[in-house]
């Protein structure tokens, strides 16, 4: 399924609710554009709540509370996940610039949901190490329960897309050997503001392009169809281990050209050819 450039593109993000605890789900509807300071974000149900709906077509359908700018928002990390399911060494180049072999099957790792934090909240680097990288990726959005899903039926359980930040230890994760720490810090999977929503089916173009910019310096860059493993693999791959559930996450894997990062830095992620709402994150 392909989706026309004219067409009403929906975004989903989530804000701090006023004068109160909590968070409210807020969408967005642009034409094609990522959210910006004056387009009107409208309150609705969570349309993760149900295990089997489509986020899509919920949040589409969603009857409208209070309406905001989005400029008034205090904008949060757009979901909830009960886990971060990332993939390693997913593009050949980057694989071989760290010195290591192309997987023949996905290498998967989890981050905790507590390193997700929205795009422009400042993240702070452990300090006492010697390099800590910044990865760009894209991030898939797991829509509908999934458990042995086949290839071929993937899209349709995916809600949308956003682009994240895989913060990464190179110091733990050489002494560990595994890499829960070193992926793990609280604030390590920073994530753009807004999930773009898909209708189910819809596979984002193959030439997209992820990149990567480090103070405004471009660092990566290279199409989604340089992934080893494409999205429709990895989502059959996973959940034939464990049970995606509305809300999580899939970091896919990062291309060459990661870079180190020290305080004071700020990283940018985006993806050309296919709308996302952009990341930034100030380092600290």
């Amino acid at each position: 399924m392909t989706s026309g450039g004219n067409d009403e593109v929906l975004w989903l993000g989530r804000a701090r609710a006023s004068g109160a605890a909590g968070a409210r789900t807020v969408r967005v509807r642009t034409r094609g554009a990522a959210p910006g300071p004056d387009d009107i974000a409208e309150e609705i149900d969570d349309p993760f709540a149900d295990d089997d709906g489509d986020p899509w077509q919920r949040a589409k359908a969603a009857t409208a509370g209070a309406k905001t700018s989005v400029a008034a928002l205090g904008l949060l990390a757009p979901v909830r996940p009960s886990k971060v399911i990332c993939v390693g060494r997913n593009f050949r180049a980057h694989a071989a610039e760290l010195g290591n072999e192309v997987p023949t099957e996905p290498l998967l790792f989890f981050k905790p949901p507590s390193c997700i934090v929205p795009s422009g909240q400042a993240v702070a680097l452990p300090r006492g190490y010697e390099r800590i990288d910044m990865e760009s990726e894209l991030v898939v959005v797991v829509g509908r329960k999934a458990s042995h899903v086949a290839a071929e039926r993937a899209f349709e359980h995916v809600a949308g897309y956003a682009v994240g930040n895989d913060v990464s230890n190179r110091d733990l994760q050489k002494r560990d050997k595994q890499w829960t720490r070193a992926k793990g810090f609280d604030g390590f999977g920073p994530l753009a503001s807004w999930i773009r929503l898909t209708p189910p089916g819809f596979a984002p173009p193959a030439g997209a392009r992820i990149r990567g910019w480090l103070n405004g310096q471009a660092k990566q860059s290279a199409p989604l169809a340089d992934m080893v493993f494409d999205v429709p693999y990895l989502f059959a791959y996973i959940s034939a281990c464990m049970t995606l559930m509305p809300g999580d996450l899939i970091f896919t894997g990062t291309p060459e050209g990661v870079a180190a990062l020290q305080p004071g830095d700020s990283a940018q992620v985006a993806l050309d050819g296919f709308e996302l709402a952009p990341l930034v994150t100030p380092f600290t």
